[in-house]
């Protein structure tokens, strides 16, 4: 597996996500379209010049997709229709080989979640949490999830935390052997925003991750606030 596909990987398994490849629409609820799910999460052009050389994707995290990925399909659909989870969006910025640089992390990853009701986001959000920390000891797509510690975090919308996680992988393969992810969830009503920033050594990154949140979070509430922000058309 290349450097990316793996951090790739070590996302989707700890965030219980799709693998980030395009699924089936999904509607939206309650006046929130997929669209305006798509306008809140910022693009690589947001987030300026020290990301352009990253590659970037975006797509909708279906229910669907994330039955066909889950770690344990029927406690996903379970959690799915107990919180009443709709449809999520979600865009990675990846670094290449050759365009990786010592004080950038490897690869980031922001995303927005809509549930049917606010109570439904907070279950889901702290079931999620449950759930990535009992992954502890277990392999799964090639990588050992080895520690998850929990760090405070500002307050933002009606509730957030932050997370950061190591993880290995088999020496000899191209990339890192260990990878140290730091997480920061944020939920606004209904909607839960997420951060999520891949590097190859334990530099402390909670404030750019930080930043971001809080730029995600501003786009959020600009889109409830008023009509759809317009996606540019060379957007992924």
């Amino acid at each position: 597996m290349s450097l990316c596909g793996r951090l790739t990987a070590l996302l989707a398994a700890a965030l219980l996500a799709a693998a980030l490849a395009a699924c089936g629409k999904g509607g939206g609820a309650g006046g929130i379209s997929e669209d305006d799910l798509a306008s809140m999460v910022p693009t690589k052009a947001d987030l300026g010049q020290d990301f352009a050389g990253f590659q970037e994707s975006a797509t909708l995290d279906t229910n669907e997709g994330r039955l066909q990925t889950a770690d344990d399909p029927e406690d996903e659909q379970k959690d799915q229709q107990t919180f009443g989870r709709v449809v999520g969006y979600d865009r990675d910025l990846a670094a290449s080989v050759a365009t990786i640089q010592a004080d950038a992390p490897l690869l980031i990853h922001i995303g927005v979640t809509l549930f049917k009701d606010g109570d439904g986001a907070s279950g889901y959000l702290n079931d999620d949490i449950g759930d990535i920390q009992a992954l502890v000891g277990r392999t799964d797509l090639g990588l050992v999830l080895e520690a998850v510690d929990r760090f405070e975090v500002p307050p933002l919308g009606d509730e957030s935390m932050g997370l950061r996680t190591r993880a290995s992988a088999p020496a000899g393969e191209g990339g890192p052997e260990t990878v140290y992810v730091t997480y920061f969830w944020f939920r606004r009503d209904r909607i839960i925003g997420d951060v999520a920033l891949a590097r190859a050594d334990d530099t402390d990154v909670s404030q750019q991750a930080e930043t971001l949140a809080s730029l995600l979070d501003e786009r959020i509430q600009r889109v409830l606030s008023g009509p759809p922000t317009p996606l540019p058309t060379n957007t992924p």
